[in-house]
C-alpha cells in the first residue's frame, strides 16, 4: 500500500485530524486520478454497508452444536466402557462373591428391560412437491458519496435531476473540518446537480469531473454513474 492509498484508507476510517482532512480534500481536488480512486473506495464502503446480513438457520446451529457438544453415552456404552477399562484388581473370597452377585443382577436386569419383540412400522411417503416462486429482477443501484467543503455554511443540500431539483429532499450532514457529505442511491445513468448553501446560494460541485451549462448562464456538475 503506497502513501496515497494509506491516506485514502485513513480518510475512510475517520482517522485524520480536521486539518489533515482539509489537506486531503485539496489533494483530491488537484489530482483527478486520486479523486477517482477515492470515489471508487467510497462507493465500495457505501455498498458494503447496504449488504444484507445473513442469519444462520436453526439447522446450522443444531448441526454445529452436535459437532461441538459430546454425545451422551447410553447405559450400554457406559457399562461397556467400565468393563473394558484397564485396572488392577486385588481378589479375595469376599470380593469374588460380591462380583459374582453383581454380574448375576446385571444379567437379570438386562433381560428385564429388553422388549419382548420389536415392531417395525412403515411410514408412507408422499411425493415431494416443488413450489416455484417468481422473483422480480430489480434494476441495480449504485451508491454515490457527495462531498463539499464549506466550513462557514450552516446548511448544505443537493438538488439535481435525480431528486426533481428539490434540495429539501437531499440534505448533507456536517462532519469535522467543515466537510458536508451525503450518500445517495442512483440507477446507472448521467445526472446533473448543484449544491445549495444555506438555502440560497447555488454552486456546482468543485470536485466534479465534468460540468455543463444549464442554458441560463449557470454551470451544473455532471455525474456519470456506471456499474
Amino acid at each position: 500500500m503506497d502513501e496515497q492509498e494509506l491516506l485514502i484508507q485513513r480518510f475512510l476510517d475517520h482517522d485524520l485530524a480536521p486539518d489533515e482532512r482539509v489537506t486531503f480534500l485539496q489533494m483530491i481536488d488537484a489530482d483527478p486520478a486520486l479523486r477517482r480512486s477515492w470515489l471508487n473506495l467510497e462507493m465500495v464502503v457505501a455498498e458494503a454497508g447496504q449488504l444484507p446480513r445473513i442469519t444462520p438457520s436453526a439447522r446450522f446451529y443444531s448441526e454445529l452444536r452436535a459437532k461441538i457438544e459430546p454425545r451422551p453415552l447410553g447405559w450400554w456404552e457406559r457399562l461397556s466402557s467400565v468393563v473394558r477399562a484397564p485396572r488392577t484388581l486385588e481378589w479375595n473370597l469376599a470380593g469374588a462373591i460380591a462380583a459374582a452377585c453383581v454380574a448375576i443382577v446385571s444379567v437379570v436386569g438386562l433381560f428385564a428391560v429388553m422388549p419382548s419383540r420389536v415392531v417395525e412400522v412403515t411410514v408412507p411417503t408422499s411425493p415431494a412437491h416443488t413450489i416455484a416462486t417468481r422473483t422480480e429482477q430489480k434494476e441495480p443501484k449504485v451508491f454515490v458519496r457527495l462531498i463539499l467543503l464549506q466550513p462557514e455554511a450552516h446548511s448544505v443540500s443537493v438538488a439535481g435531476d435525480f431528486n426533481g431539483w428539490n434540495p429539501a429532499r437531499t440534505p448533507l450532514e456536517r462532519s469535522d473540518g467543515g466537510m458536508w457529505t451525503a450518500t445517495i442511491s442512483l440507477n446507472p445513468g448521467r445526472y446533473q446537480y448543484m449544491f445549495v448553501i444555506d438555502g440560497k446560494e447555488w454552486i456546482a460541485d468543485p470536485l466534479a469531473a465534468e460540468e455543463t451549462t444549464d442554458g441560463f448562464g449557470a454551470h451544473n456538475a455532471v455525474l456519470d454513474v456506471a456499474i
